[in-house]
Protein backbone atom coordinates (compact mmCIF):
# COMPACT_ATOMS: atom_id res chain seq x y z
CA UNK A 1 0.00 0.00 0.00
CA UNK A 2 0.63 3.87 -0.42
CA UNK A 3 1.41 5.95 2.32
CA UNK A 4 2.48 9.46 3.04
CA UNK A 5 3.91 10.56 6.45
CA UNK A 6 5.27 13.95 8.00
CA UNK A 7 8.35 13.24 10.08
CA UNK A 8 8.25 14.51 13.78
CA UNK A 9 10.50 16.88 13.81
CA UNK A 10 8.60 19.47 15.10
CA UNK A 11 6.41 17.05 17.81
CA UNK A 12 5.24 18.68 21.11
CA UNK A 13 2.22 19.24 23.03
CA UNK A 14 1.65 22.80 22.86
CA UNK A 15 -2.03 23.23 23.60
CA UNK A 16 -4.64 20.36 24.69
CA UNK A 17 -7.07 19.56 22.11
CA UNK A 18 -8.08 15.83 23.53
CA UNK A 19 -8.40 14.35 26.64
CA UNK A 20 -5.29 12.62 26.19
CA UNK A 21 -3.17 15.58 26.12
CA UNK A 22 -1.33 17.56 29.11
CA UNK A 23 0.44 20.23 28.66
CA UNK A 24 2.87 19.07 32.07
CA UNK A 25 3.97 16.23 29.67
CA UNK A 26 6.43 16.79 27.45
CA UNK A 27 7.13 14.59 24.46
CA UNK A 28 10.94 12.93 24.13
CA UNK A 29 11.31 13.90 20.29
CA UNK A 30 14.62 11.68 20.41
CA UNK A 31 12.53 8.52 21.15
CA UNK A 32 9.78 9.97 18.89
CA UNK A 33 11.58 10.34 16.15
CA UNK A 34 13.37 6.28 16.74
CA UNK A 35 9.85 4.89 17.06
CA UNK A 36 8.69 6.84 13.87
CA UNK A 37 11.93 5.75 12.32
CA UNK A 38 10.83 2.17 13.26
CA UNK A 39 7.43 1.81 12.15
CA UNK A 40 8.38 3.54 8.64
CA UNK A 41 11.46 1.06 8.71
CA UNK A 42 8.87 -1.68 9.53
CA UNK A 43 6.26 -0.83 6.62
CA UNK A 44 8.90 -0.68 4.10
CA UNK A 45 10.19 -4.12 5.17
CA UNK A 46 6.33 -5.57 4.46
CA UNK A 47 6.50 -3.96 1.10
CA UNK A 48 4.88 -0.73 1.62
CA UNK A 49 5.57 2.39 -0.41
CA UNK A 50 6.27 5.57 2.15
CA UNK A 51 6.65 8.97 0.84
CA UNK A 52 6.96 11.97 3.15
CA UNK A 53 5.39 15.41 3.39
CA UNK A 54 8.20 18.26 5.18
CA UNK A 55 7.01 19.13 8.64
CA UNK A 56 6.05 23.03 9.17
CA UNK A 57 7.24 24.01 12.98
CA UNK A 58 4.26 25.89 13.68
CA UNK A 59 2.27 22.63 12.96
CA UNK A 60 3.41 20.39 16.15
CA UNK A 61 0.82 17.70 15.05
CA UNK A 62 1.24 17.62 11.86
CA UNK A 63 3.20 14.26 12.14
CA UNK A 64 -0.98 12.32 12.45
CA UNK A 65 -0.67 12.66 8.82
CA UNK A 66 -3.91 10.70 8.55
CA UNK A 67 -5.72 13.41 9.65
CA UNK A 68 -5.11 15.33 7.15
CA UNK A 69 -7.56 14.01 4.54
CA UNK A 70 -8.71 10.84 2.68
CA UNK A 71 -7.10 9.46 -1.27
CA UNK A 72 -9.05 7.66 -3.45
CA UNK A 73 -7.35 7.15 -6.46
CA UNK A 74 -6.20 10.55 -7.80
CA UNK A 75 -8.66 12.72 -5.95
CA UNK A 76 -7.76 14.45 -2.30
CA UNK A 77 -10.43 15.51 -0.48
CA UNK A 78 -8.67 17.65 2.53
CA UNK A 79 -9.98 17.55 5.99
CA UNK A 80 -11.80 20.33 7.52
CA UNK A 81 -10.42 20.53 11.19
CA UNK A 82 -12.70 21.78 13.98
CA UNK A 83 -10.22 22.54 16.03
CA UNK A 84 -8.09 25.45 15.11
CA UNK A 85 -4.95 24.29 16.11
CA UNK A 86 -5.03 22.02 13.05
CA UNK A 87 -5.96 24.23 10.63
CA UNK A 88 -2.94 25.07 8.81
CA UNK A 89 -2.13 21.41 8.43
CA UNK A 90 -3.92 20.87 5.41
CA UNK A 91 -1.85 23.17 3.38
CA UNK A 92 0.93 21.05 3.01
CA UNK A 93 -0.84 18.29 2.21
CA UNK A 94 -2.95 19.97 -0.45
CA UNK A 95 -0.42 21.43 -2.10
CA UNK A 96 1.69 17.98 -1.94
CA UNK A 97 -0.96 16.10 -3.67
CA UNK A 98 -1.82 19.24 -5.82
CA UNK A 99 2.02 19.53 -7.27
CA UNK A 100 1.40 15.48 -7.94
CA UNK A 101 -1.33 16.07 -10.51
CA UNK A 102 -3.92 14.98 -7.85
CA UNK A 103 -7.52 16.22 -8.26
CA UNK A 104 -8.60 18.25 -4.87
CA UNK A 105 -11.86 17.90 -3.78
CA UNK A 106 -12.50 20.24 -0.24
CA UNK A 107 -15.82 20.44 1.35
CA UNK A 108 -17.19 23.17 2.47
CA UNK A 109 -15.79 24.96 5.14
CA UNK A 110 -18.60 25.26 7.32
CA UNK A 111 -18.57 21.39 7.00
CA UNK A 112 -16.11 19.36 10.03
CA UNK A 113 -14.27 16.39 8.72
CA UNK A 114 -11.05 15.26 9.85
CA UNK A 115 -10.27 12.48 7.43
CA UNK A 116 -8.72 9.00 7.92
CA UNK A 117 -9.58 10.10 11.46
CA UNK A 118 -12.94 9.26 10.83
CA UNK A 119 -12.59 7.30 7.69
CA UNK A 120 -12.07 3.65 8.27
CA UNK A 121 -11.44 1.29 5.42
CA UNK A 122 -11.03 -1.69 3.72
CA UNK A 123 -10.41 -1.79 -0.07
CA UNK A 124 -13.24 0.32 -1.24
CA UNK A 125 -15.08 -0.93 2.05
CA UNK A 126 -15.54 2.02 4.97
CA UNK A 127 -16.82 2.81 8.47
CA UNK A 128 -17.78 6.81 8.78
CA UNK A 129 -17.21 8.30 12.50
CA UNK A 130 -19.09 11.51 13.44
CA UNK A 131 -20.25 13.49 17.40
CA UNK A 132 -16.63 14.77 18.20
CA UNK A 133 -14.99 15.94 15.80
CA UNK A 134 -16.09 15.07 11.71
CA UNK A 135 -19.74 16.25 10.97
CA UNK A 136 -22.35 13.98 10.09
CA UNK A 137 -23.39 16.55 7.03
CA UNK A 138 -20.16 15.46 5.35
CA UNK A 139 -21.13 11.91 4.88
CA UNK A 140 -23.09 13.04 1.93
CA UNK A 141 -20.79 14.97 0.68
CA UNK A 142 -18.13 12.23 0.55
CA UNK A 143 -20.34 10.40 -0.81
CA UNK A 144 -21.02 12.65 -3.66
CA UNK A 145 -17.57 13.56 -4.06
CA UNK A 146 -16.65 9.68 -4.31
CA UNK A 147 -19.15 7.38 -4.94
CA UNK A 148 -17.20 4.47 -5.35
CA UNK A 149 -16.46 4.35 -1.43
CA UNK A 150 -19.03 1.94 -0.03
CA UNK A 151 -20.24 3.14 3.30
CA UNK A 152 -21.16 0.48 5.46
CA UNK A 153 -22.29 2.10 8.47
CA UNK A 154 -21.59 5.65 10.26
CA UNK A 155 -21.03 5.45 14.12
CA UNK A 156 -21.71 8.49 16.92
CA UNK A 157 -18.85 8.31 19.31
CA UNK A 158 -19.99 9.17 22.45
CA UNK A 159 -17.01 9.10 24.67
CA UNK A 160 -14.24 12.36 23.75
CA UNK A 161 -11.48 10.28 24.51
CA UNK A 162 -11.63 8.88 21.23
CA UNK A 163 -12.35 12.03 19.61
CA UNK A 164 -11.89 10.15 16.31
CA UNK A 165 -12.93 6.61 14.91
CA UNK A 166 -9.36 5.44 13.85
CA UNK A 167 -9.11 5.33 17.93
CA UNK A 168 -11.77 3.00 18.99
CA UNK A 169 -12.27 1.23 15.62
CA UNK A 170 -9.72 -1.05 13.21
CA UNK A 171 -10.46 -2.88 9.94
CA UNK A 172 -8.29 -6.25 9.78
CA UNK A 173 -10.03 -7.55 6.42
CA UNK A 174 -12.75 -7.50 4.78
CA UNK A 175 -14.93 -9.11 7.15
CA UNK A 176 -13.60 -8.36 10.52
CA UNK A 177 -13.12 -5.36 12.80
CA UNK A 178 -12.00 -4.64 16.10
CA UNK A 179 -13.90 -1.75 17.74
CA UNK A 180 -14.54 -0.87 21.64
CA UNK A 181 -18.26 -0.68 22.34
CA UNK A 182 -18.65 1.70 24.89
CA UNK A 183 -17.08 4.72 21.89
CA UNK A 184 -20.60 4.76 20.85
CA UNK A 185 -23.89 4.78 21.34
CA UNK A 186 -26.14 1.96 21.56
CA UNK A 187 -27.79 2.36 18.20
CA UNK A 188 -24.18 2.54 16.59
CA UNK A 189 -23.02 -1.00 18.13
CA UNK A 190 -26.42 -2.49 16.45
CA UNK A 191 -25.55 -1.00 13.50
CA UNK A 192 -21.82 -1.97 13.31
CA UNK A 193 -22.48 -5.62 14.03
CA UNK A 194 -25.05 -5.46 11.08
CA UNK A 195 -23.09 -4.23 8.88
CA UNK A 196 -19.82 -6.35 9.87
CA UNK A 197 -20.82 -9.84 11.53
CA UNK A 198 -17.25 -10.79 12.32
CA UNK A 199 -16.56 -7.59 14.71
CA UNK A 200 -14.26 -7.90 17.76
CA UNK A 201 -14.56 -6.02 20.78
CA UNK A 202 -11.86 -5.20 22.75
CA UNK A 203 -11.01 -4.53 26.29
CA UNK A 204 -10.73 -0.81 28.22
CA UNK A 205 -7.22 -1.73 28.73
CA UNK A 206 -6.50 -2.61 24.80
CA UNK A 207 -8.41 0.69 23.85
CA UNK A 208 -7.00 3.10 26.41
CA UNK A 209 -3.83 1.84 27.57
CA UNK A 210 -2.28 0.44 24.33
CA UNK A 211 -4.41 2.38 21.59
CA UNK A 212 -4.93 -1.54 19.96
CA UNK A 213 -7.67 0.29 17.53
CA UNK A 214 -4.86 2.68 16.40
CA UNK A 215 -3.14 -0.25 14.30
CA UNK A 216 -2.10 -0.69 10.62
CA UNK A 217 -2.38 -3.81 8.63
CA UNK A 218 -0.42 -5.12 6.08
CA UNK A 219 -1.18 -8.38 4.90
CA UNK A 220 -2.16 -10.50 8.37
CA UNK A 221 0.31 -8.60 10.11
CA UNK A 222 -1.31 -6.50 12.58
CA UNK A 223 0.97 -3.41 13.77
CA UNK A 224 0.17 -1.99 17.22
CA UNK A 225 1.83 -0.35 19.97
CA UNK A 226 1.24 -3.17 21.79
CA UNK A 227 -2.34 -5.37 23.27
CA UNK A 228 -3.35 -7.31 26.13
CA UNK A 229 -2.75 -11.39 25.81
CA UNK A 230 -6.52 -11.91 25.21
CA UNK A 231 -6.65 -9.80 22.27
CA UNK A 232 -3.33 -11.78 20.99
CA UNK A 233 -4.87 -15.20 21.36
CA UNK A 234 -8.05 -13.33 19.63
CA UNK A 235 -6.09 -12.11 16.88
CA UNK A 236 -3.77 -15.55 16.23
CA UNK A 237 -7.21 -17.28 16.45
CA UNK A 238 -7.94 -14.94 13.46
CA UNK A 239 -4.87 -15.67 11.65
CA UNK A 240 -3.41 -12.73 12.13
CA UNK A 241 0.23 -11.88 13.85
CA UNK A 242 0.59 -9.28 16.22
CA UNK A 243 3.72 -6.90 15.53
CA UNK A 244 4.34 -4.41 18.38
CA UNK A 245 5.67 -0.87 17.60
CA UNK A 246 6.50 0.89 20.12
CA UNK A 247 4.11 4.34 20.31
CA UNK A 248 4.78 5.74 23.79
CA UNK A 249 5.52 9.67 22.74
CA UNK A 250 2.47 9.60 20.27
CA UNK A 251 0.12 8.19 22.47
CA UNK A 252 1.15 11.51 24.86
CA UNK A 253 -1.02 13.32 22.08
CA UNK A 254 -3.76 10.86 21.52
CA UNK A 255 -2.49 9.03 18.82
CA UNK A 256 -0.99 5.96 17.67
CA UNK A 257 0.06 3.72 14.55
CA UNK A 258 -3.15 4.17 12.66
CA UNK A 259 -2.95 8.53 13.00
CA UNK A 260 0.69 8.60 11.20
CA UNK A 261 -0.49 7.19 8.26
CA UNK A 262 -2.18 9.29 5.66
CA UNK A 263 -3.31 5.93 3.37
CA UNK A 264 -4.35 5.57 -0.04
CA UNK A 265 -7.54 3.80 -1.56
CA UNK A 266 -7.78 2.79 -4.54
CA UNK A 267 -5.06 1.61 -6.98
CA UNK A 268 -4.20 4.89 -8.32
CA UNK A 269 0.04 5.23 -8.09
CA UNK A 270 1.34 8.41 -6.72
CA UNK A 271 3.01 10.68 -9.57
CA UNK A 272 5.99 12.30 -8.40
CA UNK A 273 6.37 15.89 -8.98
Amino acid sequence: MHRIMCPPTFFEIEYVINPWMDLGIKVDRALAHQQWSSFVAVLRALGDTVDFVDPDPRCPDMTFSGDAGLVFDNIFVPSNFRVRERVLEVEHYTNWFRARGYTIRPLDQSIAFEGLGDVIFFGNRAIFGHGVRSDLRSLDTLKELIPELRILAHLKIVDDRFFHLAMALAFLDESTVIYYPPAFDEESVTLLKTAVPGALAVSEEDATRYFACNNVVVGRKVLLDNCTQELRRALEKRNFEVVPCAMSEFKKSGGSLRCLVLSFIGKQPCVAA
